[in-house]
């Protein structure tokens, strides 16, 4: 009796089954496959995932704000190649896996983009940000292996994942506004889709633990909305896009915060 009581329970302990090198090495390459995919269209050069065809949206980031995926893409690489570096048996299986899904649906998003059609980019982008939340709530709990190496995926896969779950309630938007009864020029509807947004950014921060790239890419997304409301003068969607972004900044310094003073 007193030899079962002094077992170690294990019970409580998340499993991570470790990746793989060839899973590594497809990471890799479909990580490198979406940053050329807009030289390699059909249709001539493509765009980065979210800044696509149909109607102009008040809620659009401002044109510069797009300038964010090319410090997604080197991060990504960067990342890639850090585990193969490290060892892939150092990350996740799982974070492998939704890296693999979101980095092949951006060179997807692309292709498909090239057709102008707004329903299939909303539909990949939706299977992007799925992708994406899995890989923000993995690396959020990963525990061993180089602190580097954890630090990068935290940087590479937040900033990812923040700025795409913007972008899906901009995509699926814009796909409503082209084939739906909804009109692009109406400013109730798209506060809405914002306050949605945000929500949904807001509730990833807390879980995650306040994973610094995520909120920072989510914060991103709200002033470039800002910015293109505030030249079209939209009020209501400045003013909600301001409290969001700064809402999101404040739970960002709570969460983590709190999570110092409970380390310590």
């Amino acid at each position: 009796m007193t030899g079962t009581a002094q077992q170690p329970s294990t019970a409580r302990l998340p499993a991570r089954t470790p990746g793989t090198r060839a899973l590594a090495w497809a990471v890799l390459a479909a990580s490198l496959l979406e940053v050329v995919a807009p030289a390699i269209t059909l249709n001539g050069p493509g765009s980065s995932p979210d800044a696509g065809s149909g109607p102009e949206l008040l809620i659009t980031p401002v044109g510069w704000a797009f300038s964010i995926w090319g410090v997604i893409y080197a991060l990504a690489i960067a990342q890639a190649v850090g585990v193969l570096a490290a060892g892939a048996e150092q990350t996740s299986r799982r974070l492998q896996v939704a890296q693999l899904v979101l980095y092949v649906g951006g060179a997807v998003w692309i292709a498909v983009a090239g057709v102008d059609s707004v329903l299939a980019t909303a539909a990949v982008l939706v299977v992007m940000a799925v992708a994406a939340t899995i890989a923000v709530l993995t690396v959020a709990s990963l525990r061993g292996g180089p602190a580097w190496l954890r630090l990068l995926s935290r940087a590479s896969v937040g900033l990812y994942a923040g700025w795409v779950t913007a972008a899906v309630f901009l995509n699926v938007s814009t796909a409503l506004a082209e084939v739906g009864p909804l009109s692009a020029r109406d400013t109730g509807w798209q506060v809405v889709v914002l306050v949605l947004a945000a929500l949904t950014l807001l509730a990833l921060t807390v879980l995650t633990g306040g994973v610094l790239g995520y909120a920072l890419a989510g914060a991103w997304a709200m002033l470039g909305i800002a910015v293109t409301a505030a030249g079209e003068g939209t009020t209501a969607v400045l003013v909600t896009a301001v409290v969001s972004g700064l809402l999101l900044l404040a739970t960002l310094v709570a969460v983590r915060a709190g999570g110092r003073g409970r380390a310590g």
